[in-house]
């Protein structure tokens, strides 16, 4: 791809992956010269209020904890549609990818890899930083199998007073093949449940695969809270007992049973002896009967008789209750597929109403072509500048291509021509060394030698002079010299030139002493409304950090003074119970008002005949969630209602 800048610093080189809502590029930033990969919003999500407020919140999470294992998180920021987060390059792999390619891995190493994200975990832990995403897929393996975990996207805040009451609970979230089994109920999550996460990475670590799998997400959510774990020594007899024993005990179904902390858990790694193999015990699994310990007395035959029992009895159990899935499952497909069949049958007839060939406008100006599109309710945007013989400005190409149906109102892709590699010099005269050296750098250009020389008409500290000179035709990165004045020859002073310090987001005080002992002035001070900066804490400086200039230049700075708290408002929600798929349940109603996290706003028992309710919500977001769900006897759970509530307004989607 061409080169594209970001706030005048990172140059993006090479997309490096890529997920559901963004995409990472390895990238160089040009003022602290160090490589960073950038983690970019997807152009589809800039204008989803939700994605977005995601996207900024993992930012912020990230960025309030530094731990060795954790994969740090250095600026974030957005220039014109771009949502952008800056973090620390890891040179590795996922985790995911080793798993596939060399599972089973070698105890040892399955045992250091865990540790090093435990200690992560505790890390965000003691920041009151619930993770409630770990996976493989999140865990990045760098030379000498140095492990980062990634991806706070879905994190929460939990307070000691959460865990006591129990009162906050939390939609389902994560990736249901390692979500414990709190998540798949949709109740409260602490520390314990990114311990139980954890434990079934290590679990596939020493197997090569997940302890529970099915044919939909139900079926794994179920057996996550039902089913007891088969001892990863079934699949790999060379496990060491001790390492097993942290596996079962991590993976316990009730929080209480497992490990109370990350800490804990890294004790317990620390003292695993690897010179014996696990013998399949499952003193750990809830109440499961297995092979007996080699030190344990031998198996009697009324033992043996009714351990197989048992063992035919749950798997019976097993087979009926995946039947019973697959048979409502069917149900569920076919009547959704006679719904959807008539519903295309007439949204088809209605959208080739509303659908047209992309016009051709490749070779075309682009101010002309958006004037042309205008005619066919259609619009042009920019992706890339790049390279080209042809005029600046022409379309080099289009997307969709010609003759693609596209939807009226739709914004089509271009890229143009920025013209050739030969370009023209700006002019530096009148700015600073440090401005004239960025300004070349932004236009492709490098400083060369710096003189200086004395000047009556120049200011001290000012570029008097170029070579070559501005308008001349020069090729990207050749370099241009310049003469700075030294001001008129018989003043005795000396230009003293001083590095701006960077007070981006530090309390206004000390961004203050700061600037004062670098010898930089601070001619005003503003305020302005943020909600990304903290009350106090500086938003913006005039003079960005690493600029050079003359001692004593002046700068402005603008502070944050917060976000003036919402008016708490209510709005009512009907529940209808004649919906529900069994006779009888509990229905919970949970809401996320803005940045502060779920809770359980309505717990009541019902029956299928219940009468419906008129609930009423008081909250102040304008992007607030109400969740509602039906949780049954025989474990599965429904969601009815799903909300997005704007409060000032009353509206709800």
């Amino acid at each position: 791809m061409a080169i594209k800048i970001l706030a005048g610093r990172y140059e993006l080189i090479e997309r490096i992956g890529e997920g559901g809502m963004a995409v990472v590029f390895r990238s160089r930033d040009r003022l602290l010269g160090r490589n960073v990969a950038i983690k970019i919003l997807r152009p589809e999500y800039t204008k989803d209020m939700m994605f977005i407020e995601s996207f900024r919140r993992e930012s912020q999470l990230a960025a309030s904890i530094v731990d060795p294992n954790i994969v740090n998180v250095y600026d974030v920021g957005k220039e014109g549609s771009i949502y952008y987060i800056v973090m620390e390059l890891v040179e590795g792999e996922p985790l995911s990818d080793i798993i596939k390619r060399e599972a089973p891995l070698d105890p040892r190493r399955a045992a250091s890899i865990t540790r090093q994200i435990a200690m992560a975990l505790s890390t965000a832990h003691k920041h009151q930083l619930i993770h409630r995403d770990v996976k493989p897929h999140n865990i990045l393996i760098s030379e000498g199998d140095v492990a980062k975990i990634s991806d706070f996207g879905i994190a929460v805040k939990a307070t000691p007073e959460d865990a006591d009451t129990g009162a906050k609970k939390e939609a389902v979230m994560g990736s249901i093949h390692y979500f414990s089994p709190e998540q798949a109920r949709g109740a409260y999550v602490d520390e314990r449940s990114d311990i139980y996460s954890l434990g079934i990475v290590l679990y596939e670590m020493l197997t090569g695969k997940v302890p529970f799998d099915g044919e939909t997400a139900v079926e794994v959510a179920i057996k996550h809270m039902n089913e007891p774990i088969v001892p990863p020594s079934r699949h790999n007899p060379d496990i060491p007992q001790d390492l097993e024993d942290i596996v079962l005990k991590a993976t316990q179904k009730l929080q209480t049973a497992r490990y109370n902390s990350a800490d804990e858990m890294i004790t317990a790694l620390n003292l695993v002896r690897f010179s014996k193999p696990s013998d399949y015990s499952l003193s750990l699994t809830n109440g499961e009967k297995g092979k007996k310990r080699s030190g344990d007395p031998e198996e009697t035959p009324e033992e043996r008789r009714a351990r197989i029992r048992a063992e035919k009895l749950a798997e019976k159990r097993k087979r009926f209750r995946r039947m019973c899935i697959i048979a409502a499952s069917v149900v569920l497909v076919l009547a959704v597929a006679v719904l959807l069949i008539s519903d295309a049958i007439a949204k088809k007839r209605e959208e080739n109403s509303k659908t047209i060939a992309a016009p051709y406008i490749v070779g075309m100006n682009y101010d002309a072509a958006v004037e042309y599109l205008k005619q066919f309710d259609l619009s042009a945007e920019i992706e890339l500048q790049l390279t080209s013989s042809e005029a600046v400005g022409t379309i080099l190409s289009q997307s969709p291509g010609e003759g693609t149906t596209i939807k009226r109102g739709q914004t089509m892709k271009v890229n143009i021509s920025r013209g050739s590699s030969e370009l023209a010099i700006p002019s530096v005269v009148g700015k600073t060394q440090a401005g004239a050296k960025t300004l070349l750098e932004n236009e492709g250009y490098v400083l060369g030698e710096v003189g200086g020389d004395h000047s009556d008409t120049v200011a001290k500290g000012l570029v008097m002079s170029q070579d070559p000179v501005a308008g001349t035709s020069l090729a990207k990165g050749e370099k241009v010299n310049i003469m700075v004045s030294l001001g008129p020859k018989d003043s005795q002073s000396v230009v003293t030139m001083v590095i701006v310090p960077n007070v981006m987001r530090k309390p206004l005080q000390e961004a203050l002493d700061t600037l004062s002992a670098a010898g930089v002035v601070v001619a005003s001070v503003t305020e302005e409304e943020s909600s990304a900066v903290e009350e106090g804490h500086i938003i913006s400086q005039s003079l960005a950090g690493g600029t050079e200039v003359e001692k004593g230049t002046e700068i402005t700075l603008v502070v944050s003074k917060g976000v003036p708290e919402p008016e708490l408002k209510t709005v009512s929600i009907d529940i209808d119970y004649s919906v529900a798929s069994e006779d009888s349940f509990q229905v919970t109603a949970t809401l996320q008002d803005g940045d502060q996290a779920s809770e359980n706003v309505f717990v009541s028992k019902k029956t299928k005949d219940s009468p419906a309710d008129r609930i009423s919500i008081t909250g102040r977001s304008e992007n607030a969630r109400l969740v509602v769900f039906f949780a049954y006897p025989s474990g599965t759970i429904d969601t009815v209602l799903d909300h997005t509530i704007n409060f000032q307004t009353g509206e709800i989607k």
